[in-house]
């Protein structure tokens, strides 16, 4: 539902309101064989406001700058504006509610035969699997959580502009706009396990037994795998770093170049026992979705028009912004980015994966003067022709560094950023193939030990790659045939027309031995492209 009206305070000022309510319901399965675990959106309730006045000032200064009433503008508004939660988001590999037991399970083989799986029995390959719903876990199972309570985005929009009537039949507009994300879809992992100095309580349940969490051979007797802690508390080793070195499985190191002891109730770095120190025992790692993300974009913009006269018309614009968010996308963010940077929102917030600072664009067309009256052969040669060019200029995108990951807190999560050592590097553009590992050395970083701490980590899109810088040309002319209705043109087109070429992003890993280097163009690019075309039109 909604509703707007218009006042007209004055003859040169309007004021605009409304306001919109939707109601959006829960998305469902055909057969209701799916809880999506979220219910009805009710509250959406999205207001509008808006105004533009044409000054008329009396005062000389004010007046030459505003002009009469009608030669100039001030435009703003305001206003809520609500997104969606496609169903398709929780039926992607990313938040699949799908599998979510107890009523469904994912049953995946290799083309291996094996005493449950039989590839070549076409008859039944599952040597007689059958899957009951409802059925207990016979083992830990990851979900897929979604908050009850979950919404739709939304975002709150605002602008405001001042547009002049200029010489030469044009128009000049200035505009700040702004947006806010509220409420935006985020991945955050759940259950993970607990650390604590003070120890840790290890849930009593059948899924903790030494059986359940380590094979024979990586708890042997006097293996402090093979210790039941369950309903113990366990503590963090007094050499949490190298305890566990020499046991099962677990091979002396650089790092640790000796065995050392680990107690029945100690975890260490080698030894971690995740899944003892998880809180909910039924569960590995869980996918949480919730609405935890947010964005902010404010941009200047600048725009000149100019109609047509003197055989030429044009449109230039020209923005400065600047976009931050927690997550640029919470399924698929595309390459160079995360859509999961743990559950820190705080080390999460960072250019957005899309920010563009500085964009440029200009689009002309000149009708060419001369011949233009002449009737004869030399008047249809060269009379009439007409060129236009569209020009595009932008900085890259940022995109961000990476290495090997690494628990470094003992909370199940990895973090697969680098420590910066050289933090004047930092907002670089990695543009040319030849300065490429000049501009990203790989002395500026280091790869992560279990000793950093997340403030010591290069942020989230701190580098930018290779911008845009493409002009295209086209020439044209409409040939007038002697009949009715009836005329032939000629075009040709030049895209991309000084073949500049548009690289991709660097390596961005840095234990990569490319780490650094431009291996190729970015996706959006295409060489320089001549096309020649002849229609009729009748």
């Amino acid at each position: 539902f909604y509703g707007e009206d218009n006042w007209k305070l004055r003859p040169n000022l309007t004021f605009n309101l409304g306001l919109r309510y939707e109601y959006v319901s829960a998305p469902t399965e055909a057969e209701n064989r799916i809880d999506y675990g979220f219910g009805d959106d009710k509250d959406n309730i999205e207001p509008r406001f808006g105004f533009a006045w044409s000054p008329g000032f009396e005062k000389p200064f004010l007046k030459r700058m505003f002009g009469q009433v009608g030669d100039s503008s001030i435009r703003g508004g305001y206003g809520i504006y609500h997104g969606r939660l496609f169903q398709s988001v929780f039926s992607q590999s990313g938040a699949t509610v799908r599998f979510n037991p107890p009523n469904a399970f994912m049953y995946a083989q290799s083309i291996t035969p094996t005493a449950t799986f039989n590839p070549l029995n076409l008859t039944d390959p599952t040597n007689g699997l059958v899957f009951t719903p409802g059925s207990a876990l016979t083992a830990r199972a990851a979900l897929t959580l979604i908050d009850p309570g979950l919404e739709m985005p939304y975002t709150q929009q605002w602008n405001l502009s001042f547009e002049r009537q200029m010489p030469l039949a044009s128009a000049l507009r200035v505009s700040y706009t702004g947006n806010r994300g509220i409420g935006l879809l985020r991945y955050a992992l759940d259950n993970l396990p607990v650390h604590d100095p003070n120890g840790v309580l290890v849930a009593n349940h059948p899924f903790n037994a030494p059986a359940a969490l380590y094979t024979a051979a990586n708890r042997p007797a006097g293996d402090p795998r093979a210790f039941d802690v369950r309903g113990q508390v366990l503590h963090p080793a007094a050499d949490i770093l190298c305890a566990g070195t020499g046991l099962a499985g677990v091979a002396k190191t650089a790092q640790c170049p000796v065995n050392v002891p680990l107690g029945n109730l100690e975890y260490s770095f080698r030894v971690p026992r995740t899944n003892e120190r998880r809180p909910n025992p039924l569960n590995s790692t869980n996918l949480a979705v919730s609405n935890g993300s947010w964005s902010y974009y404010h941009g200047l913009q600048v725009e000149w028009t100019k109609r047509l006269s003197y055989n030429f018309t044009f449109q230039a614009a020209y923005t400065f912004s600047k976009s931050i968010d927690t997550t640029s996308e919470a399924t698929f963010v595309g390459a160079g980015d995360s859509n999961q940077t743990g559950n820190d929102a705080r080390s999460a917030r960072a250019l957005s994966r899309f920010h563009t600072p500085h964009r440029f664009t200009f689009f002309g067309t000149y009708r060419t003067p001369w011949f233009n009256n002449d009737r004869g052969f030399k008047g249809q040669l060269l009379g009439g022709w007409q060129l236009s060019t569209v020009v595009k200029l932008a900085k890259g995108t940022p995109f961000t560094v990476t290495t090997t990951a690494v628990d470094l807190n003992l909370d199940g999560f990895s973090e697969s950023r680098p420590v910066i050592l050289d933090p004047t590097i930092l907002g670089r553009t990695v543009a040319e193939p030849i300065s490429s590992t000049i501009s990203l050395p790989g002395s500026a970083f280091r790869p992560l030990s279990t000793s950093d701490s997340l403030a010591s980590l290069v942020g989230r899109n701190t580098f930018f790659g290779d911008g845009v810088r493409n002009v295209d040309f086209g020439i044209f002319k409409n040939f007038p045939m002697p009949f009715e209705g009836h005329r032939l043109t000629l075009r040709a087109d030049f895209f991309n027309a000084f073949n500049h070429v548009q690289y991709g992003f660097p390596t961005t890993d840095i234990t990569n031995a490319n780490f650094g280097r431009i291996l190729g163009t970015a996706t959006g690019y295409s060489p320089r492209t001549i096309q020649f075309s002849l229609r009729y039109q009748y």
